[in-house]
């Protein structure tokens, strides 16, 4: 090839990339000019399409353009996260999801998209610590009394939880491995049940949502003594968290995070982000979050899609040690 010849197609590779950035930039600047979808990988009503509605309600407003919520459940979340995984990286199709998408790569044998390599974090919205609870009449009241609880009982202490493989069941393997105890798995199909039977006696503790607990809290039925985070929960600030009862770095719970596709340009992520931080200041948004017992995070997506990361080698880690069968 000749050198000339070299040189112009050099210089038409450049002319056309710099095409590329300039649109891209230009999108980028004016974006949204058509209505938005954030997708919600589960049915309508549940703490992640509320949270979802709430980040669509407050995008909105800031930026004059709809954002549309469009329910897509099936697969444990997974039909809607692949389908924003593979949508147009222009910053109109959005995903909002909770803690599966970082959970599925761990308990599902395949996955049709790469939860780090397909979609782009933008930000955690929110992160709801899970509380661990036992009967009204269970004498304690905080992680070192339950822990003192089940070693004064080896092998004879049982936790239920919603389901093999959900985070629930997973925070009582945690605990089991971090601490170095022995207690007992009792699955059921559903937080109901799983705490049911907590608040009959025939189960001795089980890892639950604030939500999903407070009206047996409320009746003195049920008994908060442990939250599953680093810092207390500001809607149960009187029960200590597992970190300050001496527990370093125990948080199980459920993030609640917005994604875009993979490719999305920076400049998009960045409007969607410093617009929600901004909402994420109002009284109105931190009220919403606090009544689903949950705490606001907003950070930027650098620190989302580190954590992305780390969370789905843990519960990868998690998995393969407690040798949990995977689901097909």
């Amino acid at each position: 090839m000749g050198v000339t010849l070299w040189r112009r197609r050099s210089m038409a590779s450049l002319l056309f990339l710099l095409t590329v950035l300039a649109t891209t930039t230009a999108s980028a600047q004016n974006f949204p000019t058509k209505p938005v979808k954030i997708i919600v990988p589960f049915a309508a009503g549940g703490s992640t399409d509320i949270l979802a509605r709430l980040v669509a309600d407050s995008l909105s407003s800031a930026l004059g353009q709809t954002f549309v919520v469009e329910n897509r459940d099936g697969a444990g979340g997974n039909i809607g996260a692949e389908i924003v995984a593979k949508a147009q990286p222009d910053g109109y199709t959005l995903l909002f999801t909770s803690s599966n998408v970082t959970l599925s790569p761990a308990i599902k044998k395949t996955l049709r998209y790469d939860v780090v390599r397909d979609l782009k974090p933008v930000t955690q919205v929110a992160f709801a610590p899970l509380i661990l609870v036992a009967s009204g009449t269970f004498p304690g009241n905080s992680p070192k009394d339950v822990v003192s609880f089940v070693k004064s009982h080896p092998g004879k202490v049982s936790y239920s939880s919603s389901g093999v493989g959900g985070t629930p069941h997973l925070a009582g393997v945690m605990m089991n491995d971090t601490l170095g105890l022995d207690m007992m798995h009792v699955p059921y199909k559903g937080a109901g049940p799983a705490m049911a039977d907590v608040v009959g006696g025939s189960i001795d503790f089980t890892f639950t949502s604030y939500v999903s607990a407070a009206p047996l809290l409320k009746a003195g039925r049920l008994k908060s003594v442990g939250v599953a985070s680093t810092e207390r929960a500001p809607f149960m600030p009187d029960v200590p968290t597992f970190n300050e009862s001496g527990f370093k770095d125990f948080e199980v719970g459920v993030m609640f995070g917005l994604f875009a596709p993979g490719q999305t340009p920076r400049a998009i992520v960045d409007v969607l982000y410093e617009q929600l931080a901004k909402a994420g200041k109002t009284p109105a948004f931190r009220n919403k979050v606090a009544d689903l017992g949950a705490n606001i995070v907003l950070d930027t997506p650098e620190v989302f899609a580190d954590y992305v990361i780390r969370d789905v080698e843990k519960w990868k880690r998690i998995i393969k040690a407690n040798k949990i069968e995977q689901e097909d």
